[in-house]
């Protein structure tokens, strides 16, 4: 503080004011001696906590923890995704495979890693989904490639349908003479 200022507070501040200011700041004195301490005391008790094997605390002693302050992102493992991988796997067993063998075959021959905790449950629901038309369900609870599946024959069904108009033409001949039977009775 420079001298005129510290005449200007001096001539503002009363005399009953500064034997009010005397005890406070005795008593801030006192509390930041303790304050002290206590850091002292808790860092001692973190060297105690460190040699039993556990890790540091997390805020260092003496520093308040930031509020509103948002833990770090985990990093996103680098990998291929897990469409493609499954894809892979399809097109290298040659046959149905059910969610299980396609988890096992992931963790396992692909060393997909995943922090998720039901990982057979996000494995399911992405085939179930099927978003990109990569797979197909031959049977109920086997996945094959879509590419793999074979088209539906279309002659068999024309000649279903060529035989229901046959059976229908033949129906409404029957049905008619019939008619004409009862109509000349």
């Amino acid at each position: 503080m420079k001298k005129g200022e510290l005449v200007a507070l001096l001539e503002a501040v009363t005399v009953e004011e500064l034997k009010n200011a005397i005890p406070v700041k005795e008593k801030i004195e006192r509390l930041e001696k303790r304050r002290k301490s206590l850091e002292k005391e808790l860092a001692s008790v973190v060297k105690q906590i460190e040699s039993l094997g556990m890790p540091k605390a997390v805020t260092s002693p003496g520093r308040p923890k930031k509020k509103g302050v948002r833990k770090a992102r985990r990093k996103r493992i680098a990998q291929p995704s897990l469409s493609s991988l499954i894809v892979e796997i399809l097109k290298e067993k040659k046959r149905q495979l059910k969610i299980n063998d396609i988890c096992d075959a992931l963790l396992n021959e692909k060393n997909y890693q995943t922090r998720t905790k039901d990982f057979k449950a996000q494995v399911r629901v992405m085939m179930y989904r099927n978003d990109k038309g990569l797979f197909s369900r031959p049977k109920p609870g086997l996945f094959k490639l879509a590419a793999d599946a074979q088209p539906k024959k279309k002659t068999k069904k024309k000649a279903r349908k060529k035989v229901t108009k046959k059976a229908t033409k033949k129906v409404t001949k029957k049905t008619k003479k019939r008619a004409t039977k009862k109509a000349k009775k």
